[in-house]
Formats: structure tokens, sequence, C-alpha cells
């Protein structure tokens, strides 16, 4: 089977969701198959290219085993709304040609977001004749909304036209959640044309550590109640709880609250936590994946965190990386959030809604007294992720799908010459 994966970002030393989608294309080449993936220049978190890289019109490459095509996108450190358009819009566009470098795939995988890169994988199906799958790992234009980052209405519609297009027009799509499949269900999508297959996490690579380790003491936790919050800080992270929570805790000096990472609110984040003198808070960039599991094992209670307006149309993978390295979660959702549902099933964490600071505060209070319990959890945390969420269980979900798509299409253009 050969497989033309089109992806904003791919790079094995990503520290954002493109490590999936690299996981991904590694594994399907190692059960035999052929990847080519569509990208741009690696420059994620930063906006700026990697070192070694270049912002090219089209680049080549092989890394494990999967044929890499770059091509030119309007790439900017701004995280304001206009650039981060123009750099969608013109990986989205781009990609279109460096596809046509490809081989002749025998199915088109597309990633959304971006959006409008769908435009590029459809023609290219069309092109080609074969199967395209619609890849959503969050749901456009309603998390741009939810978020407050696209509030003109024209601008809204034009994007739900787009959505409406392409739902119309992929063969299939597959989600992440049963939450996004239930929005494109009330959208008009047949249940019949959905697959969902999780986001996951490795266990093999993210492994329980010790607490008390080099991570710790790098950075003065010793014998701290670590906090920890690890993932995009974007506008639907609701970490304004977390500083209003650690103003409330600020005179408890043994617990410290660790956020890790980088995105569009962190400045006024940091802004905040300078005016409000709340030395309980350190804020980090995001660490070099190298160390990552040793960080995830430092914290005594994980943070996960949504707002109430995205609950249904986005689903941070931050948990399923919480969950492999054992330990307890303790998320910031609506309680008919997806997260909060696998929170409780799997009987890893607790949950309580957004905008209640003084309730998270009480919460970390309670459970910081609670060891055994906190081990407890973290360990049903970790059982449910090998059986439900882990990277081989979820990449063999994801190649029994393009077999089957791509099996359909052989049988459809028999039936037809016949």
């Amino acid at each position: 089977m050969r497989i033309l994966f089109m992806a904003q970002c791919y790079a094995p030393e990503d520290v954002s969701a493109a490590v999936l989608i690299t996981e991904l294309a590694v594994d399907i080449v190692e059960r035999g198959h052929q990847v080519t993936i569509v990208t741009g220049a690696p420059n994620y978190p930063q906006g700026r290219v990697f070192k070694g890289y270049r912002n090219l019109p089209c680049a080549v490459e092989m890394l494990d085993g999967v044929r890499v095509i770059r091509t030119w996108s309007y790439i900017s450190p701004s995280k304001k709304v206009l650039p981060r358009l123009l750099h969608y819009g013109t990986y989205s566009a781009t990609a279109f040609y460096g596809g046509l470098f490809a081989p002749r795939p025998d199915v088109i995988v597309s990633y959304s977001p971006p959006l409008p890169l769908g435009f590029s994988a459809w023609l290219l199906s069309r092109i080609f004749r074969v199967p395209w799958v619609l890849q959503l790992e969050d749901l456009y234009p309603d998390a741009a909304i939810a978020a407050g980052v696209m509030t003109n209405k024209t601008l809204i519609n034009f994007f739900f036209d787009i959505e409406k297009f392409l739902y119309r027009k992929a063969e299939y799509i597959s989600v992440i959640s049963k939450s996004f499949q239930q929005n494109l269900f009330a959208k008009g999508i047949s249940n019949s044309k959905m697959e969902i297959i999780p986001i996951w996490a490795d266990p093999d690579e993210i492994q329980p550590m010790e607490k008390e380790n080099s991570f710790r003491k790098e950075h003065g936790l010793d014998k701290k109640f670590v906090v920890m919050y690890a993932g995009n800080i974007g506008h639907t992270s609701c970490l304004e709880d977390v500083l209003s929570a650690a103003e409330i805790l600020k005179a408890q000096k043994d617990i410290q609250f660790v956020i890790v990472g980088e995105g569009v609110k962190k400045e006024a984040l940091e802004a905040e936590k300078k005016a409000k003198v709340l030395t309980n808070i350190l804020f980090l960039p995001f660490q070099p994946r190298e160390i990552f599991a040793e960080m995830l094992a430092a914290a005594d209670i994980s943070l996960v965190t949504l707002n109430a307006d995205s609950a249904l149309s986005s689903m941070p993978s931050k948990i399923f990386n919480h969950m492999a390295s054992a330990r307890p979660i303790l998320a910031v959702t609506p309680p008919e959030s997806e997260i909060a549902q696998i929170i409780a099933e799997a009987n890893c964490g607790w949950n309580v809604p957004p905008e209640s600071p003084r309730k998270l505060a009480e919460a970390i209070v309670q459970l910081k007294d609670r060891e055994t319990t906190l081990i407890q959890m973290g360990q049903n945390g970790r059982v449910c992720l090998e059986k439900n969420y882990s990277r081989n269980h979820c990449v063999d979900a994801y190649e029994k799908m393009l077999i089957n798509i791509c099996d359909q299409k052989v049988t459809t253009i028999q039936e037809v010459s016949l």
C-alpha cells in the first residue's frame, strides 16, 4: 500500500502534535507500506525554521524510511491571526504541487487543521483517482470560534462552507474522539463515513519513573508538591484558572505549579504572574524530547485544561502522555467533556469545572495528603493507556482502516469493469 500523508508539521525532533504523524508514518513503513508525506519546513513552536533546514519551494529527504517532501510556506514568529492564517494558507496551497512530486499513492490522508489543506488533498485524489481520508485533529472553524480567534461573521460563514464541502467530498473521515463524531453527525455526516481512532501515547517511550529525579533537582522542585501543566499554552487552555488557584495557594510554600510549553497566551500569563508576584509558578519552554518522560514523572499531579466553549471541538492530547507516565490527572474541563469521561472511566484522576479556581485550589490541597490514592490513580491511567490508547493499538486501527478503504476501492473498480 502506498500512502500519501499531508500534514503541516513533520520532524522527528518536534515537540508538538507532529510527533503523532511522525510515529504513525514510521510505524506504517515498518509494517511494509510505502509512505510519502508532504509537509513544510519545521518551525513550531517558535515560528522559526529549525537549524539544518531551509524554507525552499520544494525539498525532498528520507527520514526513517519515509519520503518527506517539504514545500514553501509563509513562516513568522508572530502569534497574531493574520500571519498564522497566511502560514496555513500558503502551506495548504503549495502542498498541492508537493503532492504532484509524490509517487502515485493508493490512498491520500490529509490532516486538519489547517482546514484549506483539504482542497489540495481533494484535487490530488481526483488527479490520482484514489480515495481521500480527512483526518480531523481539531474541528475548524468551531475550535477557532470557541477560542475567540475567529469573530468575523463573513469569515466564519466562509470557513463553514469550506467545511461542508470537504466533509461531503472526503471518502472517509477519521476523528479522534466520540465528541468529534457527535459534532459531525449533528452536521449531517453519516456515522458510516467516520472512524474513531484516538490520539495515543507510546508506553514504551513514556514509562513511569521516579518522582525525585534530575528534572526536579535542576529546577529547584525537591520536596515540593508539583502541579504540572505541559503542552500548548493556547486560547482554549484556560490557564487563567491555574494562576488564580496559585494566587489562592501562594502562602502554601510546599505547593509548586510548573507550566511547560509555548503558545499565544504565554506572554500574557507570564505578565500576570509577575504582576501578582506569584513565586509558586514556574514557566518553562518546551523541553527536549529525550527528557520528556523524566519531566512528566516529576509531577505529583498532572493538569489537563480545556475551556467550556471548546469541550466539543478540541481534544488535548496531553492526557494520554500523563496516563503513560502513571501520574494522576487533575482536569479543568466541563463535566460533559470527553476528557472528564475518560478520567471517570479509567478512574485515573479528578475533574473540576472551568472558571472555578477556588474549587481547583481546594482539590489540590485535599489531594496533597493522599499519596496512596495519587499512586493508585496514576497506575489506573497507565493500565487504561496500555489497553486503549497505546501507540501500537492505535496504529493497528489506522492501518486496518486504510487497508479496508483501498480494498473497497479495488472491489468497486472490479465491479465497474464487469
